[in-house]
């Protein structure tokens, strides 16, 4: 008889292992859900950063939207000759057969000069109580 060499150690086993078709098959399965994780995914960020930019272009429409009404209204005003009448009326004109009525600020007070500021006589300066003592 012939010596026989063992063909496993250390409980290794020297076989080559078969790929069966249930192994193909959960790889692929495998393979398949993960695109599908992955797609699921990369669509929740899109939605995410398309609802951002939505968001942003609803608040450039509202601001847009104030300026136009801004607009529209200057141009019923130009067209109705309104503007024109509050510009004219701004630097001084007025219809015939009105009166134009300036309300100002009164113009400042200018002090007095210094001899007006003059205290009458005798108004009791020490000066004045001892020329009162000799006069009389």
């Amino acid at each position: 008889m012939r010596a026989r060499r063992a063909s496993a150690s250390n409980g290794i086993v020297d076989k080559r292992v078969r790929l069966s078709h249930q192994t193909v098959l959960l790889a692929g399965m495998a393979v398949i859900g993960l695109w599908m994780v992955g797609s699921i995914i990369q669509e929740l960020s899109l939605n995410q950063s398309l609802s951002q930019q939505a968001a942003s272009l609803r608040d450039q429409n509202a601001a847009l939207r104030s300026t136009n009404d801004a607009y529209r209204k200057d141009i019923g005003a130009v067209t109705s000759g309104a503007a024109a009448e509050e510009e004219a009326r701004k630097d001084g004109y007025a219809r015939s057969g009105e009166k134009l009525y300036i309300v100002g600020t009164p113009p400042p007070t200018t002090p007095e000069p210094a001899a007006a500021r003059r205290p009458a006589p005798g108004s009791g300066g020490p000066l004045d109580a001892l020329r009162r003592l000799f006069q009389g």
